[in-house]
């Protein structure tokens, strides 16, 4: 019980124990509370079943006793101090602290928390009430853009997903794409999505103080992000600080489209399908009425596009560019994951080309390696064609490397089933990876494997490079045509003599 009586249960056992041993003080030992607290509740039990007490444990227990420092002198000081706060800048106004100094200063002699909580009171009955005006924008001149999160069940793993929503205000119109992240490049994806599927551009897009658009420390866009927006011809606008209503629609849209979309279903094969059935889902929400609209979503924004601006004719790349170092693995580390560069490549810096999913690696214009951008941390994307060089000069190295572990199914299982004793003797298979293309070469270890033919290089070599003969269609003529019975009469002749 702690010392202390709290509830009905904790009575409920004083009166139970006071019956079984008759004693206050047994009964206070192992209730580790004192004996006058026993006596008190067993006496007020007493008086509430004789009538003369209302209840054993009052409701309200909180003692309110006069101020003795908080006089009317002091109260209307700090009132004058709150009051006179009214015309002053946000950032300018006293604080309780501030106040309590004041008075200190004064030679009054009383706590901070007093103060405080007198401000509290003051405020909540004087402070002027912050009244929100109801937006109606023009047509097609307004959307508004947010990111919510989304936890979904991908392949039996629960991953978290971020969910891109835009709104038209006027129509109600909707979009949403899924994003394993939540960065500049996202955002901008995002766009671009919606720019395609509108066909068209609003004149301005609404944004809470998100740091992929907005430095708040600068009150500035993103440099970045001010080149996309001139690229497509939209104003970006920025809402207030913790002022989300500000966007009007936008909170509610996100909240309603992943409640519409994934409260029904959240487990998919892959993330490709659940972009689909949010692609579908969207579609239906879009078909039907809306709240207060004549028209459905679809049917208002062919309304809207007719006064948005025209996509541009140039297409912008949503790209960054960075620099990076490559280490003695010939790994490349970025955003927490590692990727393979090619052992030929000698520079021991690269330049990084990021796009939402995927990395190019560059020298200069020249793409050395391209990866699908990993999700996660400590992940690696391994190419085996990237070390082919170093195992000839390693070929020990190759049975328990981390690289052949991540390579396709079919080189793994030719590589344990006829070479993990001498991998000297895969190498030249090896070698005709970069002789073809991953595809192809998978195709042709699948065609070996099925006929249970060993895998060597001039076997996989020539399935490489065969060509499929001609397929002869078929004479084919309705209803057939007749044929002459031959005359051999001339042929006897000629064999008689």
């Amino acid at each position: 019980m702690g010392g202390k009586v709290k509830t009905m249960a904790d009575v409920r056992r004083i009166v139970d124990l006071y019956e079984l041993h008759k004693s206050y003080k047994k009964v206070a030992r192992e209730l580790n509370i004192s004996r006058n607290t026993v006596k008190k509740y067993l006496h007020q039990v007493k008086d509430v079943q004789e009538g003369l007490a209302e209840e054993i444990i009052p409701k309200n227990r909180k003692i309110v006793q006069p101020s003795r420092v908080l006089t009317d002198l002091v109260r209307q000081k700090i009132h004058q101090y709150l009051e006179s706060n009214m015309g002053c800048p946000k950032k300018q106004r006293l604080t309780a602290k501030r106040i309590w100094e004041l008075l200190v200063q004064d030679g009054h002699k009383i706590g901070y928390t007093t103060v405080k909580d007198e401000v509290v009171r003051w405020k909540r009955t004087n402070a002027p009430r912050e009244v929100f005006i109801l937006q109606e924008p023009r047509i097609g001149q307004r959307a508004e853009f947010d990111w919510g999160e989304v936890t979904l069940n991908i392949a039996g793993v629960w991953q978290k997903f971020y969910l891109a929503v835009f709104v038209l205000p006027f129509s109600l119109y909707r979009f949403a794409r899924l994003y394993n992240r939540s960065t500049r490049l996202e955002v901008i994806q995002a766009h671009i999505e919606f720019f395609r599927e509108i066909g068209s551009v609003p004149e301005a897009i609404f944004y809470d103080r998100m740091a992929a658009v907005y430095d708040s420390r600068k009150q500035q866009f993103n440099d970045k992000f001010l080149e996309f927006s001139m690229h497509f011809g939209f104003q970006p606008c920025v809402c207030n600080p913790a002022s989300p209503n500000e966007k009007g629609t936008d909170e509610e849209s996100v909240g309603y489209v992943r409640r519409a979309t994934f409260s029904e279903r959240s487990s998919f094969a892959s993330i490709n399908e659940a972009a689909e059935w949010l692609k579908m889902r969207l579609g239906e929400i879009n078909g039907h009425p809306v709240y207060r609209r004549s028209d459905v979503p679809v049917q208002g924004l062919d309304q809207e596009r007719a006064l948005m601006h025209p996509l541009p004719t140039l297409e912008f790349e949503n790209c960054e560019l960075k620099r990076a170092t490559i280490s003695r693995y010939s790994l490349v580390k970025f955003d927490g994951n590692f990727y393979s560069i090619p052992d030929t490549y000698r520079p021991r810096y690269i330049t990084l080309k990021m796009l939402v999913d995927r990395i190019e690696f560059l020298d200069g214009n020249d793409i050395i390696a391209v990866h699908r951008r990993l999700a996660g941390n400590q992940k690696y994307s391994l190419d085996i064609a990237h070390y082919i060089k170093t195992f000839h000069r390693k070929p020990g190295a190759l049975p328990n490397s981390r690289v052949l572990a991540q390579a396709d199914e079919l080189i793994r299982d030719a590589f344990n089933r006829y070479y993990a004793n001498d991998p000297k003797k895969f190498l030249p298979i090896l070698d005709l990876i970069k002789e073809t293309s991953p595809e192809k070469f998978s195709t042709a270890l699948a065609i070996l494997k099925e006929q249970n033919i060993h895998p060597t290089s001039d076997s996989i070599r020539f399935l490489l490079h065969q060509t499929n003969a001609l397929m002869v269609e078929p004479f084919d003529i309705e209803g057939g045509f007749e044929v002459l019975e031959p005359d051999l009469t001339i042929f006897d002749q000629f064999m008689e003599g």
